[in-house]
């Protein structure tokens, strides 16, 4: 057990140091923003808060907090969903719908808080700006992006789109399971507390417990975002990615076999 732990936290480390260099490659290349369509802006996005967030579930991870580090193993998962639907079909379209959609539900957002201070008699001078702003900005993206507000496709609906991507399996098992913990549903509780002859016995400090389970979701969602990332930029680090790929392949035969 411990051999195998050590390894998929090896294994996910590597990956960690292909995206770092992914990275470097990227920034000697100079690349502005405005040299880039939507969907190579957004994918930069989704690939640099993707890597920041592995880092810190390998870390917590390592400290014993892996039941925490399951809630942020969901925010990957969500980054590749999200990622590999726009890139699936029409992928400026749809990066332009979902830059829109952001602002189309922050200004939905602004305008029942709007409401809301004026149906307790509230003056808020910065929301009323702010819900402006937000106007404006939808107007300005709809004419920059020549599409219409209903005209907007972006599906915030994860279990439509992981099944467009084909994670309809990741979907349904990792990602459900992690809910739990997410939502503090009695089913995480064996987790934290559980009877023994002695009475309750209180799980707080670090342990162990889930840190294989959460690094294999994690290398395995990933992965997905890096190749993205090295393929669509052509930087050069194909045969690095699909060699830590089939290490953890070999993995998860073992980890199999031992079941």
């Amino acid at each position: 057990m411990q051999e195998q732990l050590n390894k998929i936290f090896e294994l996910n480390n590597s990956l960690l140091q292909l995206a770092e260099n992914l990275q470097d490659e990227f920034s000697k290349r100079k690349i502005k923003r405005d040299t880039l369509t939507s969907d190579l802006f957004l994918l930069c996005f989704f690939f640099t808060k993707a890597s920041k967030t592995a880092s810190a579930i390998v870390h917590l991870c390592q400290q014993g907090y892996a039941e925490d580090a399951y809630i942020l193993a969901r925010t990957v998962f969500e980054i590749v969903a999200k990622s590999l639907y726009v890139f699936k079909i029409d992928s400026i379209d749809r990066a332009r719908a979902f830059i829109l959609y952001d602002h189309i539900e922050k200004r939905k957002r602004l305008q029942k808080l709007a409401n809301w201070t004026k149906e307790k008699s509230i003056i808020n001078q910065e929301v009323e700006e702010e819900l402006k702003k937000e106007e404006e900005a939808c107007i300005n993206l709809e004419k920059g992006y020549q599409i219409e507000e209903k005209k907007v496709r972006w599906s915030e609906n994860l279990e439509e789109v992981t099944k467009e991507v084909d994670l309809t399996h990741q979907y349904y098992t990792s990602y459900c399971l992690s809910s739990h913990y997410v939502h503090t549903a009695i089913r995480s509780s064996r987790s934290f507390v559980s009877e023994t002859d002695k009475g309750l016995s209180f799980y707080i400090g670090p342990n162990e417990q889930l840190s294989q389970e959460v690094l294999i979701w994690l290398f395995d969602s990933f992965r997905q975002i890096v190749r993205e990332f090295d393929n669509r930029f052509n930087l050069g680090y194909q045969e690095k990615v699909s060699a830590v790929e089939e290490r953890f392949g070999e993995f998860m035969k073992s980890v199999i076999n031992q079941e």
